[in-house]
């Protein structure tokens, strides 16, 4: 019968230095690692960039929104601070036309309003 020669192993296929054999499958399996690791770290790129532009449409849309109160607030506030001073005016008026009108009554009710007032400071 033949005798298996030095080059060949058991199963009659060419015998290969352990180490060599180590350190291609430690190379292939460092391959593979680095082709998920790729894969992976591009999947989450990607689900990061879908996240911050989602962030980004959110944050748009709430300072769109807060722009839209603030002018609403700014009309309301201009819109109450032209109706007070309307009344401001009407009640001047009012007040120099009765002061015109009745200037003893005038004087009356001034010193009237002004003891009053006197007397809930003093307390």
């Amino acid at each position: 019968m033949n005798e298996p020669s030095p080059e060949t192993t058991f199963g009659g296929l060419p015998s290969q230095d352990p180490f060599q054999a180590a350190k291609a499958s430690a190379m292939k399996a460092a391959e593979e690692l680095r082709q998920a690791a790729t894969q992976k770290a591009s999947e989450i790129k990607a689900a990061a960039e879908a996240k911050a532009q989602q962030l980004r449409d959110v944050a748009g849309n709430v300072k769109e929104s807060a722009t839209q109160k603030a002018g609403e607030i700014k009309d309301v506030a201009n819109e109450a601070w032209s109706e007070a001073r309307e009344r401001y005016q009407d009640v001047l008026s009012e007040a120099e036309r009765f002061t015109r009108e009745k200037p003893m009554q005038a004087v009356l009710t001034a010193f009237g309003v002004g003891l009053f007032v006197g007397l809930i400071l003093r307390r």
